[in-house]
């Protein structure tokens, strides 16, 4: 039996551009890209804000946040049921 070996991926350093200004150019375009992705999210937290704002007077607020992370801990979980067991049982003893 033949051992195989992967061949190593080259890194961003690797391929990168070695002219200066080459490099500049790529910096700044990825810059661009990068501040304007900052930007949006910032936008994006300023809207959520709005959002919890606008309800805050129609509904416990910090009951749906801790509901809506519960949800989000149940979607990342492999094994659902398995998860479904443990709270169940978890609840019974009081938490």
């Amino acid at each position: 039996m033949s051992k195989t070996y992967n061949k190593p991926t080259p890194s961003g350093a690797d391929v990168q551009p070695s002219s200066l200004n080459e490099l500049a150019v790529v910096v700044q375009e990825f810059f661009e890209k990068y501040d304007r992705i900052r930007k949006e999210e910032e936008l994006l937290k300023l809207d959520r804000k709005e959002l919890l704002e606008e309800y805050a007077d129609k509904l416990d607020m910090s009951t749906l946040k801790l509901a809506m992370r519960a949800v989000e801990l149940r979607d990342k979980v492999k094994n659902a049921d398995t998860f479904d067991n443990f709270v169940e049982i978890l609840e019974r003893k009081g938490g």
